[in-house]
């Protein structure tokens, strides 16, 4: 008897979303068998591609109507995904599956060797997952290259204009902006040989730096994405932010590929704002971070939560009885606080409806402070958002509320 894999995702897939092998035997009707199951061994691992060790799932499946064993894999995957994105920015695993079968005859349990494994199409026998979703209408086991219009940057910002100040910073920790797949090995992603940069100045001067991707040519490192500087405030030393004493006004990053060009970024320099800007990074679809600038009002809310009881008053146990002055009615014996940031944008294009749609389900968000990597965590508030289009509405504007996640008061 053998096994034939019907189904199988492709190469590289987001770990939150179904991640489908469907099985079936061939030749055969064994499945028909007293209690037959079709058997998987699930290896997850990260590092180097060829530090696999042993498997750390196995599951069986009954076979369906059809005949056939469907296996997700996603939230196996997914639960060894434990690092924040902020902490590890090559957060993808490898994974790779093992087919076989089980079923009694009379009494006897009767159990296949291992198969059939399955293989990726293009590295080997292993595939890889990283921490991000898929979305609505896309096909079962889509993959990253036919899902991200804006590939090999693992975001969807191409699809706007950025706004940025001149101070701006894309460094969180270890992480950086702009993240471009490094898959290993060399042939299972286009080969990216720079990141370049073109900036334009009020003058209309133009400079032109190159970020080499270095890493895509060490088959030994086990890190999977290449972060690059996004913003002049990662201390650009290629590119000056003026030009014969005139500002940075826009720029673009492109992805190069010997001498094309995949796919181009671009960003529209804001020098002065009337308000403090607030500059929001948050872990997109892909499992890497946008960030958004909030140049409009933003307020912070102070609220604290307490809890009261009523002391006994007076000196009972002393021979007479007396009180201190500084005896309370009510005292308190558990104070929190509670900080919340309000945000106001600028007046966007309709582009950003669908990257706001990613802000409000991220689970990793960050008010970036400054240039030197200080940020405090946030948690959305806002749940609910009425979209808005240039045909309904002029101007687009939003409001957008956050929990700090380190308030005023350290507790531990």
């Amino acid at each position: 008897m053998s096994i034939t894999i019907l189904q199988k995702p492709g190469d590289i897939q987001p770990a939150q979303s179904p991640i489908i092998f469907s099985v079936v035997t061939s030749g055969s009707t064994a499945y028909t068998a007293s209690e037959f199951q079709y058997t998987a061994n699930l290896y997850i691992w990260d590092g180097l591609p060829q530090n696999s060790g042993s498997y750390i799932y196995q599951a069986r499946k009954f076979p369906n109507a059809s005949g056939s064993g469907i296996f997700d894999f996603s939230r196996l995957i997914n639960s060894q995904i434990q690092d924040l994105s902020a902490e590890n920015p090559s957060n993808i695993k490898y994974y790779k599956a093992e087919f076989g079968f089980q079923y009694y005859s009379g009494s006897q349990l009767v159990s296949s060797s291992v198969l059939t494994q399955a293989t990726c199409s293009v590295s080997g026998t292993l595939f890889k997952a990283y921490d991000g979703y898929a979305v609505f209408p896309d096909d079962i086991n889509s993959t990253l290259y036919t899902i991200d219009s804006c590939y090999p940057f693992m975001t969807d910002m191409c699809t706007v204009t950025q706004s940025i100040q001149i101070t701006d910073t894309s460094q969180l920790g270890s992480g950086s902006y702009r993240a471009v797949p490094v898959w290993r090995g060399l042939t299972d992603a286009p080969y990216v040989s720079a990141l370049q940069v073109t900036a334009s100045y009020a003058n209309g001067a133009v400079n032109n730096a190159n970020f080499n991707i270095t890493e895509i040519a060490n088959v030994t490192t086990s890190r999977q994405v290449y972060n690059s500087k996004g913003a002049p405030g990662d201390n650009w030393n290629l590119l000056p932010t003026a030009s014969g004493g005139f500002p940075l006004t826009s720029y673009v990053i492109k992805a190069v590929s010997g001498s094309a060009v995949m796919t181009t970024l671009p960003y529209k320099v804001d020098n002065e704002c009337y308000y403090t800007p607030v500059r929001v990074a948050y872990k997109n679809k892909y499992g890497q971070f946008d960030w958004f600038n909030f140049y409009k009002r933003h307020d912070i809310t102070f609220n604290t939560d307490q809890r009261l009881y009523q002391p006994q008053l007076g000196t009972w146990g002393a021979q007479t009885l007396t009180y201190s002055k500084f005896q309370t009615r009510q005292q308190r014996y558990i104070v929190d606080a509670t900080e919340v940031l309000s945000c106001n944008t600028d007046y966007l294009e309709e582009g950003y409806n669908e990257l706001f749609k990613q802000l409000l389900v991220s689970d990793e968000i960050y008010w970036v402070i400054d240039n030197q990597g200080n940020v405090r965590p946030l948690t959305i508030q806002t749940n609910s958002l009425q979209f808005k289009t240039h045909v309904n509405v002029k101007l687009i504007q939003y409001t957008i509320v956050f929990d700090i996640g380190q308030p005023f008061k350290f507790i531990i």
